[in-house]
């Protein structure tokens, strides 16, 4: 767990912390695969990213963690409002893009990303990812995976269809990857800001509330948690 003063200091170092791991992974398996988090907290990241002339786009897969089943364009969209703050950059082939497909129905959408992954990562018989991005809700969810869901105890699907329940903003349907594909992945990156998050913090780093998703997220090799001052609260 590393604390920084602010968002800003936050999204420094978490641009960083991926393009350690991007040249790493390139180095090591000649590409990167990352699957993208939605949400507002990891956009600054992005915009940061997008503007390194030194990252290594052309060897990196992007992906995304879950997605609201809205079209590209919409608002609501993880995918358009990554690409947005991305840019994105002219090095990083279209071909690298390995979006969910919100415009249709979730069923489908996840049926369709999850005959994608399972091509991108035929080799590894699971969906290995070098780096998963996570943002945090106030309830402890990450990706659309939320407190109490059935969902939780999927173990064989690697992406699946959601419901979004009815205290979550935006009510429409969304797609996610398992619990299970998110802890295949080598590396988690949990990036949390601001003060309403605080409470979320105090109970997962107290492992006082095992019902939090968040608290079940265990990758294979390492687990991060990037927070700015507000998020930690005391």
């Amino acid at each position: 767990m590393e604390v920084f003063p602010d968002p800003a200091a936050l999204a420094q170092a978490a641009a960083a912390f991926i393009k350690g791991a991007a040249r790493r992974a390139v180095e090591e398996r000649g590409r990167f695969s990352l699957a993208l988090a939605g949400g507002s907290t990891p956009l600054e990241t992005y915009r940061l990213l997008g503007q390194d002339p030194a990252f290594p786009w052309a060897e990196t897969q992007l992906f995304w963690g879950d997605e609201r089943c809205v079209p590209a364009d919409h608002p609501e969209s993880n995918r358009g409002a990554a690409l947005k703050a991305l840019g994105p950059p002219a090095t990083l082939p279209r071909d690298n893009l390995h979006p969910i497909r919100g415009q249709l129905s979730p069923q489908e959408a996840a049926r369709d990303y999850e005959w994608r992954l399972k091509g991108f990562f035929a080799d590894q018989g699971r969906p290995a990812f070098d780096l998963v991005l996570l943002g945090l809700g106030p309830d402890g969810h990450v990706a659309s995976l939320f407190p109490g869901s059935p969902a939780l105890a999927e173990n064989e699907a690697w992406v699946i269809p959601v419901a979004t329940p009815v205290s979550m903003e935006p009510q429409v349907p969304r797609v996610s990857l398992s619990l299970w594909a998110i802890n295949q992945a080598r590396r988690v990156l949990l990036l949390v800001s601001g003060a309403a998050k605080a409470p979320a913090v105090r109970r997962l780093m107290a492992e006082e509330d095992t019902e939090l998703t968040a608290f079940r997220v265990r990758p294979r090799e390492e687990m991060l948690l990037y927070l700015d001052r507000a998020a930690a609260g005391d």
